[in-house]
């Protein structure tokens, strides 16, 4: 009779294993489908209209036709000749990239994000390299050709997928492009055109990884170059608290998914696995001001960790140990 009980209990126990998975794994796949149909559009179109989609830039005629292609912009208060400087003298070896030091430091780098202008560093000519790496690193394959050249107007860069290396023909562009509003106002207007045909995991890590944290980085860039050339300040301090909310969100993440699949309040820590999920992606994507971001780690933290600590804490009236 015992080992009948037991022998059920057990059939329950691995059923409920299940469960908590089938459970995560529906939460995952909620995120990853608003991610595709919501997020993704909106950040490869991030500050353009139809129109800018659609428009001819510099570059667009290179390589081959009807390639897919993302286009980002934005409206900088400032002329077009202020900001051309800052946008021509970009690179690893020049300028910085404007972008998080800390995050591309953390990959080997040895970035130095400028905050003053070297006219030195803003001369190119057609083959010159944007160096992303270290050229002593990786092989020298962290650089990308410059293709076309118009001063003041535009830099086009050739680029290749990861893995390819530099025998290999470019198989993708990226421009910079700095358009005149009126007088006292431009945009910058960022284009990145790849090859379509990548094989199935190649796509996924193109769509689900790298399109995700090069917007991330290069919204960033683009939001450095405006504060910049308007001449506002910025801080250095607050980009790494940024990046130290998005660690934190994202160790929550992970600490969710293991508490739903060891039955630790598993519904709760499911919910909080998908408030983890949407938040990380507010964090990296949106990137809101610290104003907003801390309270709302500080609130995802609490739903995380409070049921934890209360577990340990002894009940009121029995004594400690």
């Amino acid at each position: 009779m015992g080992g009948e009980l037991a022998q059920r209990a057990g059939a329950v126990k691995h059923s409920d294993r299940w469960v908590r998975a089938g459970a995560l794994a529906g939460a995952l796949t909620a995120l990853l489908l608003g991610f595709f149909a919501l997020v993704r559009p909106w950040y490869s179109s991030w500050g353009a209209d139809a129109a800018l989609g659609r428009a001819y830039l510099p570059g667009d005629t290179l390589l081959w036709q009807g390639a897919p292609r993302e286009t980002r912009a934005i409206a900088i208060r400032a002329p077009a000749a202020a900001v051309w400087p800052w946008v021509a003298q970009i690179g690893q070896d020049r300028g910085g990239f404007y972008s998080y030091e800390i995050l591309e430091n953390l990959v080997g780098s040895e970035m130095r994000n400028l905050d003053y202008l070297v006219p030195a560093l803003q001369r190119w000519q057609v083959g010159d390299k944007l160096w992303m790496f270290p050229p002593r690193k990786l092989g020298g394959v962290g650089q990308a050709p410059l293709a076309i050249y118009e001063p003041g107007h535009a830099l086009v860069f050739y680029t290749r997928r990861t893995g390819t290396g530099l025998d290999d023909p470019p198989d993708g562009t990226w421009a910079f492009v700095v358009e005149p509003v009126d007088p006292a106002t431009c945009r910058l207007v960022m284009r990145a055109r790849a090859r379509g045909s990548l094989g199935l995991l190649g796509a996924a890590f193109n769509r689900g990884i790298f399109e995700p944290v090069h917007f991330a980085m290069e919204r960033k860039m683009m939001e450095g170059i405006k504060a910049r050339a308007e001449g506002r300040h910025f801080s250095k301090a607050a980009d790494d608290a940024q990046v130290v909310l998005w660690i934190v969100t994202f160790v929550g993440l992970v600490t969710s998914a293991v508490l739903v699949l060891i039955g630790r309040r598993w519904r709760q820590r499911t919910i909080t696995f998908v408030g983890a999920g949407a938040l990380f992606q507010l964090l990296t994507l949106v990137q809101p001001s610290l104003f907003i971001g801390i309270p709302l780690v500080i609130i995802l933290s609490l739903a995380i960790w409070a049921p934890l600590l209360d577990r340990r804490l002894p009940a009121r009236g029995s004594p400690g140990r």
